[in-house]
Parts: C-alpha cells; structure tokens; sequence
C-alpha cells in the first residue's frame, strides 16, 4: 500500500520498528513496514530522522509531492535497483530506432486504452446527443492507431522526424478523445481542452491531481528497475525532469482519467472541492476533495486487474513493466 500523508500538522515517526503515523487531531496509527511500499508527502508534515531512516533501510522510497500531487523530489537510499549496464543500454536505447519502435508500442497501447474507455463510456446513460460524438471521437482514435500499426522505420530513418510525427498522431488522438469525454460530463465539468498548470476547470484540476499520483509511481518503478528516469525517447530532454517518467506514464493515464470520470459522473465531490485563489490563478482542488480523491485513487490502483497474463494489482503492475523494461536492457 501507499501511504499517503496530506493534513497540515500531521506527523511521521516510528514507534517499536513501526511507521508511526499522527494526524494533528486524530489517534495516531501505527503501519508495518512489510504493509509500506511507498510514502507520500506533503507540505506542512513533520517527518522525523528515524522515520527517513527506516524508509531507507527498508528500500521504502519517500516522496515530497506539491499541491497538485506532483513530485519535487525523493528521499532514498541513492541507490538504483541493478547493474549499470542496464542504464549504459539505455543511453543507446534512447536515442535509436528500437527505443522509437518500444515508444509506438506504448503509444499504440495509450490509444487503444483511450478507446476501450470511450466505448464503455457509450454504454453508461449518457445524454442522447453524446453518443454521436463520441462514436465519432472513437472512430478518429481508431484511424491514428492504424497509423502506428502501419509505421516502420525504413532504410532512411531519422530518430527526430520519427519522434516528431509520433507526438502529432499522439496529439490528434488525444483532442478527439478529450472532446468526446466533454460530451458526457455534468454541466459543471465541462472543459474546452487540456489544461495543465494551472487547470482551468474543475475536471482539469481533478485530473491533473490523479495524474501526479501516477508521476510519482512511474518514476519509483523505473528507479526500482535500475532505469535512469531522466534519460527519456519521446520527450525531449530537459534540465533535471524525469522524461522517460514522461513516456513511461502514457500506459497508465487511462487510470486517472476514469478515475476522474466517475468521481464527476457519480457527482462523488463535495460542493467544496476545488477553490480558485485569484484571477488567472487556475482552479485548484482544496482539502475536501483531495481527500476524496486520495482514497478514491489508491483503492483503484489496489484493485487487482489483468495485464500481459498476469493478475495483480495496478500498482504493481506499473513496477512489473518497468522491470520488462530493464530486461529489455539486458
């Protein structure tokens, strides 16, 4: 399990080889450590040297992550989790035509589960005039999946015109997807498109919350595998930013977004979800829906699903194909 910790004045210690954890006016809880296999948190949470050092003893990685759940930045044992051939691999990987063609797998993938969620949405009750467009939205994601299917590098091939024509299938795939969800939506979380930091409506900022939850783990399981998270293949490389974070987390973003759906179909949120700070300061999720969310979201990911014949919970199934990966580096 995740250990999440998010109220201001809560506490983090240990008491008789346990994690022990203190809200600021609740009884404390005490977690085994064998229960633990990540913890997450926030400002305003008071951690002590004895906690920190369990968690490294213990490989138990600890993330500091911000108010939208994304993560600034990790205590751990400075350790990867194997031999660096695998990482001098990867540098190669990076940057050549197998790296590419392991990306239009995680693209194809991305797109299909983009669809599949569509299609499932048509068989909820949604609003008649919904359903044209989202057959519509299913039907375009279809076509750029052939596209991927049907792509091969060819003797003339260039890493950079490749990237370049991924992103752009990528990019029309996901506006029509995100229009079609629009659709279905209650009035008050309606939204013209994607936006990031800050979101400018209540689903974005929902979603952009959800997403920083699968950021944080995405980055762990690389690590975990023995991957370097900055040395992505489709997203170019920036200054001290997990890029291959960026590529790893596209199998997984369906998650938060049906996350997010049925906390807005099933109206889940209180009136008092999200506040707006000030003008062109975006939308934000306040306390009372971040709690929602908190506990929505991680029983999701402890459900037990299917993927590549295995059954296991969505969690680890995020550390199973980082390993995949790292075996690939082999």
């Amino acid at each position: 399990m995740q250990l999440f910790l998010d109220s201001f004045g809560a506490s983090l210690g240990v008491r008789n080889g346990m994690f022990r954890v203190k809200p600021r006016s609740n009884e404390e809880q005490l977690f085994a450590i064998r229960e633990i296999n990540a913890i997450f948190i926030t400002k305003g949470v008071s951690v002590s040297s004895g906690a920190l050092m369990l968690a490294i003893e213990s490989q138990i990685p600890v993330v500091l992550i911000d108010n939208i759940g994304h993560p600034v930045g990790q205590v751990w044992g400075g350790q990867f989790g194997s031999i660096a051939t695998i990482r001098k691999n990867q540098a190669l990987f990076s940057g050549d035509v197998r790296g590419m063609d392991w990306m239009r797998g995680i693209l194809l993938q991305k797109i299909d589960n983009q669809r599949t969620l569509l299609l499932r949405l048509m068989e909820r009750e949604v609003p008649v005039e919904a359903l044209p467009k989202l057959e519509r939205a299913a039907k375009a994601i279809g076509a750029v999946a052939l596209n991927f299917e049907n792509w091969s590098p060819g003797n003339a091939f260039s890493f950079d015109d490749a990237a370049a024509t991924f992103r752009g299938w990528e990019g029309t795939a996901t506006r029509f997807y995100f229009r079609g969800i629009s659709t279905i939506l209650p009035e008050k979380y309606e939204f013209a498109g994607r936006s990031k930091r800050p979101a400018y409506d209540p689903f974005n900022a929902l979603l952009n919350y959800c997403y920083g939850f699968l950021y944080a783990l995405s980055e762990l399981a690389l690590m975990k595998a023995g991957l370097d998270p900055c040395m992505g293949i489709l997203h170019a490389d920036q200054y001290n930013r997990p890029t291959l974070s960026y590529d790893f987390i596209e199998l997984w973003r369906h998650w938060a977004e049906d996350t997010a759906i049925r906390l807005c179909l099933e109206d889940q949120l209180p009136e008092n979800a999200f506040y707006i700070p000030g003008e062109r300061e975006g939308v934000w999720l306040d306390k009372a829906g971040k709690a929602v969310v908190i506990n929505t979201f991680l029983k999701f990911l402890d459900e037990k699903t299917d993927w590549k014949g295995q059954t296991r919970r969505r969690s680890t199934h995020i550390d199973l194909e980082a390993q995949r990966l790292a075996a690939l580096l082999k």
